[in-house]
């Protein structure tokens, strides 16, 4: 008997019939994703779940599904409508709920939401692998508190509408701020840099608050604007630290501070009275 492909090939040969390649399944990523950016709420409810059962089924799945989850609030307008607003938020629980201990946990997983808007985002207590927030706009508080980064956290050029909280993260690589603007205080004591700190240009419009800091490397807080207090008091410098062409609008204190490396101070301006007794 005559295999089919044979029989087909000598069909298309002797009659110049054209047979169409064979369409390839769509696999359940791709539906996945075409239901969590669909305009329709029940198509998005039903992408949302067979999404949290698609990570749940493999270890080797969890990347991709939140990889999935960031493209959809990357894709999602702003101010967008009141049902745009709700699903935001929805899919940001649905994203922390991922990364906090405890039920649903994927552990050392990334994050990629570079140029998103997102809504008071809480990663408090959170285990992530990388977090990459270049240029995302921060609507409300942003939590970090308790929080750890066993990859590198880079939120250059970010937009944060109020108060950055970060108290007590443990930062396992670098950690950048690089031109952001916080409109808010910024709560950074006790935190642990292992890798290079980088704030070079960030303006505060409050306070910024690194008592008990612990910077393992190199820290450039150069250029930076200090709208209210700058605070480093007991803040460890274990490498260079440049301040160079920052400026002090508030009080700064730097009691107890300890510095391990070359400091440089060069080309700064003290809008206040300067505490370092």
């Amino acid at each position: 008997m005559v295999s089919l492909s044979r029989w087909l090939t000598r069909l298309t040969f002797h009659h110049d019939v054209e047979v169409p390649p064979s369409r390839p399944a769509r696999t359940p990523v791709r539906d996945i994703r075409s239901r969590l950016l669909s305009r329709d709420a029940d198509a998005r409810l039903s992408g949302l779940r067979d999404w949290a059962e698609y990570g749940a089924r493999a270890v080797e799945h969890r990347q991709p599904a939140l990889d999935l989850l960031c493209e959809a609030l990357r894709e999602l307008p702003w101010p967008g409508t009141e049902a745009d607003q709700r699903w935001r938020l929805v899919l940001q629980a649905s994203l922390t709920a991922r990364l906090r201990p405890g039920p649903g946990f994927w552990l050392g997983s990334d994050i990629d939401l570079r140029h998103t808007t997102l809504v008071d985002f809480d990663l408090a207590q959170c285990r992530v692998g990388a977090a990459r927030l270049d240029g995302s706009r921060f609507v409300g508080d942003a939590r970090f508190d308790l929080a750890t980064f066993l990859g590198d956290f880079t939120a250059h050029g970010a937009f944060f509408g109020r108060h950055v909280v970060c108290t007590q993260s443990v930062f396992a690589r670098g950690f950048g701020l690089r031109e952001a603007t916080v409109c808010g205080n910024g709560e950074f004591s006790g935190i642990h840099a292992a890798g290079a700190v980088t704030l070079r240009g960030t303006r505060w419009s409050g306070r910024a608050d690194f008592t008990g800091a612990r910077f393992g490397s190199e820290l450039d807080c150069s250029r930076v604007r200090f709208g209210g207090r700058a605070l480093f008091r007991r803040a460890w410098f274990a490498g260079a630290a440049s301040f160079a062409g920052t400026w002090f609008r508030g009080r700064e204190d730097f009691v107890d501070a300890a510095f391990g490396g070359e400091t440089s101070f060069e080309n700064i301006r003290f809008g206040h009275r300067v505490h370092a007794d």
